[in-house]
This record gives C-alpha cells, sequence and structure tokens, in this order.
C-alpha cells in the first residue's frame, strides 16, 4: 500500500511540475532522463514529503533542481507581527491580502508564444523575465512592469551553433548586468557551460566565457560580483571569479574548498538545492574573509542560514517537525508548531524570508507554502492547492534565492494565461 501510495505522489508530482513550468525546462520527464545521462552534474530534487502531498515548486530554469513541497510554513522572529489579516482555513492569510502591494498577475505567455519565465526582481514594480521558444535555444530578456502591466525588451540571445540539449540553469542580477548561465553538450556528448551577460539597462548579450569537460557539469550557482566579474561555485565546493570582459579563465578564490555560493559576497558549506542534512554550519565573506559558525542545538537538521538568519527544523516529543529560526550564533530562537522547513527551503531570501511548510499539508484546505518575513513576523500564504491536494509554486530562476515566487493562477490543471507574482522587493 505504502508503494502505490509513494508511486501515486510521485505522478502527481511530475504532472504538477511539467503543468507549471514552460517549456523545454517544464517537460520533468524529459530533464529527469537527461539528468539521469548527467547524474554528476546535478542531483535529482523531486522529493516526496515525509507528511503531507507533494508541492512542486522548482527554479522554474532547472525543473528538477529546487523542488519544493506543498505544505506552508511560519517562522515567529524579530519583531510581532503588527498586523492580523484575515485568516485562511489553515490559519494564515493568503499573500494578497497580506502584502497587497507585492503581488501580481502577469501573462505565462508573450504575445508570439514564447513561453515567460519569472528569474527575479529589479525593483519594486518589475520583474525580470526570459520568454523562450519552444526550443530552449532562442530567448528574450525582458522586464516587466507590474503596475503598468507593460514589457520592455533588454536583450535577445541564441544558443552557439552545433551544441545540444540547451538549457539556460541560473541567472543574477546586479545594478550595472545580467548574466546567466547554460548547459549544453556537443554533439559528441562533451558536456559545455556557458557564461552570458547583457548590461541592465538593456544592450547585445554577450558570451563571457565558455567551460568544456568534467568542469562544466560542476557549476550549481552563479553571482555577479559588482567590480566586473562573474562568480560560480561548484557541487564539489570551490568558488571561481570570470572577467565580464572576458579576458583571462576562471581564477580560484583561495580558502573556498568546500564552499558554495549563496548570495555575492556571501556563501557557505552546503550546495544549492534541498538536501536535509548535513545542514549549514559555516557562513563566509568572500570579500573580507570573515567566517561565521552556525551554532545549533542537537537534533536541528537542514538547517540554511543567511548572514545572520538561520531556519532549521527538528522534532519534538510528539514525534513532529517543527520550523526552528535563529540567528546563526544561536540567538533568538523560536520554535513554531504546525511549520516545519524541510522540504520547502532552499535558503533565504534577502537574510529575510523563509519559505517553509504546514506540517500535515495534505488536510484539506492545507495551502501551498507560506513566507515567513523574519523582520516583521508577518506570514502569508502562497501558491495554489487543487482538490486533490496537489499544489502549484515556483521560485523565480536566479541563482541566488529568488525575490519572485511565482504559481498558476487556476492551479495545476488547465492552459494556464497568467501567474499570480510574489515580488518579495515590494514588501516594505
Amino acid at each position: 500500500m505504502m508503494a502505490e501510495r509513494t508511486e501515486e505522489q510521485l505522478a502527481r508530482v511530475l504532472r504538477a511540475a511539467a503543468e507549471l513550468a514552460p517549456e523545454p525546462a517544464a517537460d520533468l520527464a524529459l530533464r529527469v532522463a537527461a539528468r539521469r545521462r548527467r547524474r554528476r552534474r546535478r542531483r535529482m530534487q523531486v522529493l516526496l514529503a515525509a507528511t503531507g502531498v507533494v508541492t512542486v515548486i522548482g527554479t522554474g530554469m532547472t525543473v528538477a533542481r529546487g523542488a519544493f513541497r506543498d505544505h506552508p510554513v511560519v517562522v515567529a522572529a524579530g519583531p510581532p507581527v503588527t498586523a492580523a489579516a484575515p485568516a485562511t482555513a489553515a490559519g494564515f492569510a493568503p499573500a494578497r491580502q497580506v502584502w497587497p502591494d507585492a503581488v501580481s498577475r502577469i501573462p505565462a505567455t508573450a504575445r508570439d508564444g514564447a513561453a515567460y519565465r519569472p528569474v527575479t526582481a529589479l525593483g519594486p514594480a518589475e520583474v525580470l523575465l526570459s520568454a523562450e521558444a519552444p526550443t530552449g535555444r532562442a530567448m528574450r530578456i525582458e522586464a516587466y512592469d507590474t503596475a503598468a502591466g507593460t514589457t520592455r525588451v533588454l536583450a535577445t540571445a541564441s544558443a552557439p551553433a552545433g551544441l545540444i540539449r540547451y538549457h539556460v540553469q541560473g541567472w543574477d542580477v546586479d545594478t550595472r548586468d545580467i548574466a546567466w548561465y547554460a548547459t549544453a553538450e556537443t554533439s559528441r556528448g562533451e558536456p559545455v557551460a556557458l557564461f552570458w551577460t547583457v548590461p541592465r539597462a538593456g544592450g547585445t548579450a554577450r558570451l563571457v566565457h565558455t567551460i568544456t569537460g568534467d568542469p562544466a557539469i560542476q557549476v550549481d550557482r552563479i553571482a555577479l560580483t559588482g567590480d566586473g566579474r562573474l562568480a560560480y561555485s561548484t557541487t564539489t565546493g570551490g568558488v571561481f571569479t570570470l572577467r565580464l570582459d572576458g579576458a583571462g579563465g576562471p581564477t580560484r578564490l583561495p580558502g573556498t574548498d568546500g564552499i558554495h555560493l549563496q548570495r555575492w559576497p556571501w556563501a557557505g558549506d552546503r550546495p544549492a538545492g534541498n538536501g536535509i542534512d548535513p545542514g549549514q554550519r559555516l557562513i563566509v565573506n568572500l570579500v573580507t574573509g570573515e567566517r561565521r559558525r552556525v551554532r545549533a542545538e542537537a537534533g536541528v537538521r537542514a538547517m540554511r542560514c543567511g548572514p545572520t538568519w538561520c531556519v532549521g527544523e527538528r522534532r519534538g516529543a510528539d514525534g513532529l517537525p517543527r520550523a526552528v529560526v535563529q540567528r546563526f550564533d544561536g540567538t533568538q530562537r523560536r520554535e513554531l508548531d504546525r511549520l516545519r522547513a524541510y522540504p520547502a527551503l532552499d535558503g533565504l531570501v534577502d537574510d529575510r524570508f523563509a519559505v517553509l511548510s504546514v506540517t500535515g499539508g495534505r488536510a484539506a484546505g492545507a495551502p501551498a507554502a507560506v513566507v515567513h518575513d523574519l523582520r516583521t513576523g508577518a506570514t502569508a500564504v502562497v501558491g495554489t492547492t487543487d482538490d486533490d491536494g496537489g499544489t502549484s509554486l515556483a521560485r523565480g530562476a536566479s541563482s541566488p534565492p529568488s525575490r519572485v515566487l511565482y504559481w498558476n493562477v487556476t492551479g495545476r490543471s488547465g492552459k494556464q494565461n497568467e501567474y499570480w507574482v510574489l515580488n518579495l522587493a515590494a514588501v516594505r
């Protein structure tokens, strides 16, 4: 019976992922097959929740990666909530009520039929989008104005000739530039990683550097450094930089063995993804060299930290998991009933927002997930949940934890014409 239920849940996850994210990355079955052929490059991140129905929330660009769950969560830390919003059946208010200025409806496709994929916030009223052709080889980069409901094209980019299985994997944005990297293979099956950039104001997309062979399958995150360089880390640990002008090759930053990028200049000792243990135990500033040790009580797992705050979970005496919020040094610790960090967690957004799950999320009316604001104490429901318990929720495609979450307006089923988008850069 348990095996049958597991297969049924997995099938639901695959359907939900395929229906949420646009082609080509949205074709989870094809992506999973590709990852089996290249399993050293990525770990499969579609996981079954220990309790409740699985919720799929992904980076969007890489469907199998960053898969979230289908239960919400809350974290009570920092100042108390200043205003109470109407509660849902599960006790949490929708993001549209908690942060009305931060939630918008945006089109799921461009006028020419290209699939829109939210990436991250460009500001409180702008969202960075990639508009992808069905093959994934051609892409427009656009900025969507959530107040005016209009887009402006920043650049176009196409995969170089001679490459197959080309997919954009992760992005980053700073005040001057937009950067992304893609993975592909040559016709002989040799892996390739390509690093691109374009001015944030718009212009011509430029290929900065190409890596081939084993190093190409190890890139796990990128980050713009703000000084004319692009940094990336690898699945085995280690941080490298590239000059945006294309001069020279990768330079390994000293002292970064076993270190993975989070949001520049911060890094940690855990790779990107939703793995449980070991939890994060180190926070590193790649500019100053400062290293902060994370102090967690015994039994706390899945710990993920920003420069200051950490979120993890532990099992209580009743056997149920509870989310734990604390500062990296173990102070200001809070343990939260009915809420859990795993498996929805993939790092804090801006050292402030945590995406969390609700224990026992299969119950009727349970939200897909919640976002908890550590600064204000506010908590809001994100995503949609169908009658059968399947959910729709995705994180934007940026390499650093995205400031954008999005979900289908009409749930998992049916043709999607619009997304709900929560822009955390608009939360005051």
